[in-house]
């Protein structure tokens, strides 16, 4: 009869636990590893062009140690928003936010953010980007801003007042972080962000009738309808799928043509987006400085600075105002395109110049960089926010001129 086994007999030896312990830790670092490869190379190619096996290169791993992990690569962008940038970004748009709101202190470091923001948060706002044209990451990016704005009282029932200040200040967040991707830097946003904070402290409330219905805005038109029609399909596309994926057939289809009628036109496909982003940009900006003029000459207290509220919600410029956002992430790793934004940003600056030659130049560009910064957050956002057409921005931006010497 064989004896019953002890209970020391049948218990594992200690030592063997070890080395599934050294696993479990190895595991762990490696992903810690795969995630700061991710930030890094995304930091360096933007979110469009996360490629696995530049990951593993970069963490000194196989694909394989990654493809465990992570699927493909809209799984890859899903674990770095929610184990390296969701966080950081978010706090940052809180931060923001209560500062306009009055809630933190005067020299609250979210100053030197904005005017330097950090590549989680230039990273953080390229998702913002991206989340509205690729399903997978909307389903972790839309709700958590959703949730981050309502927490903040951004709501469909919020005072029309009170919503506009939180979505001025999470614009402010989000748009000076895309406009250092093409910039570097936000020269004098310190001084812009504590002029929306006194702002909104002294705000009165204003009546006030934005533009109804829709106000196309100006068309393309270089002399030739070709040329045209390409250009405008370009943009499209582009709005739509983003720079990486917005092929030479895909935009010659749209605009039903061939392919040899953009190689007529143009060396390659580059090219033709550089001319678009330039025809686009002197377009619109020229728009903006007539009304800007206009509403100055009729003496409205905002000097025209609510219409940029209004004009980013009609659907007529959704593409338009798309083309642009994707244009700025794209000048991450497009040194061409990084190019024509800085020229189209000097343009810009030298058409407001030209429009209130009264003004100090210094004036110009701190109006001018303000007012990009926070057209590129308020476009990123404003289809995360509820019923954005609703909120008084007339009011909050009248506060504002008065801060200037335009009043």
């Amino acid at each position: 009869m064989t004896p019953p086994r002890r209970e020391a007999d049948t218990a594992a030896p200690r030592p063997a636990s070890f080395p599934s312990r050294r696993r479990t830790e190895t595991q762990l670092r490696n992903a810690e590893k795969l995630l700061d490869a991710m930030v890094a190379e995304t930091d360096r190619h933007g979110l469009d062009d996360l490629r696995s096996a530049r990951v593993a290169k970069a963490a000194n791993l196989t694909t394989g140690a990654l493809y465990s992990r992570f699927e493909n690569a809209d799984e890859m962008l899903v674990g770095m928003w929610q184990q390296r940038v969701g966080e950081p970004f978010l706090n940052h748009v809180r931060d923001t936010v209560r500062y306009v709101q009055g809630g933190l202190d005067e020299r609250h470091p979210v100053q030197q953010a904005v005017e330097r923001p950090s590549p989680l948060l230039r990273l953080g706002a390229e998702f913002c980007v991206v989340a509205s044209r690729n399903a997978t990451v909307s389903e972790v990016i839309t709700p958590a801003i959703q949730e981050t704005l309502a927490e903040l009282g951004l709501t469909a029932d919020c005072d029309p007042l009170s919503g506009a200040i939180v979505m001025a200040g999470a614009s402010a967040a989000v748009g000076t972080a895309l406009r250092a991707i093409v910039t570097e830097t936000n020269f004098d946003w310190p001084s812009s962000l504590r002029a929306l904070r006194i702002a909104a402290k002294r705000v009165e409330r204003l009546p006030f009738e934005p533009t109804s219905g829709d106000v196309a805005p100006d068309p393309i038109n270089t002399g030739n309808p070709v040329r045209d029609a390409l250009l405008i399909s370009a943009k499209r596309v582009v709005a739509n799928v983003g720079f990486q994926r917005a092929t030479v057939s895909r935009i010659a289809r749209r605009a039903s043509l061939t392919q040899s009628a953009i190689y007529q036109l143009w060396p390659d496909k580059e090219s033709m987006l550089d001319e678009a982003i330039r025809e686009v940009s002197m377009l619109d900006y020229g728009q903006n400085s007539r009304a800007k003029t206009d509403a100055f000459g009729r003496q409205r207290a905002d000097f025209g600075f609510t219409d940029s509220w209004y004009f980013g919600l009609m659907p007529s410029r959704r593409a338009r105002l798309d083309f642009r956002l994707e244009c700025v992430i794209a000048s991450r790793y497009r040194k061409s395109t990084r190019e024509e934004l800085r020229r189209a940003i000097q343009n810009s600056d030298a058409i407001l110049r030209a429009a209130f030659p009264q003004l100090p130049h210094s004036m110009t560009t701190m109006i001018m960089g303000m007012e990009q910064a926070l057209g590129y957050g308020f476009t990123a956002l404003n289809k995360y926010a509820p019923e954005p057409q609703r909120l008084d921005y007339y009011s909050l931006m009248c506060a504002l001129a008065k801060l200037g010497p335009l009043a």
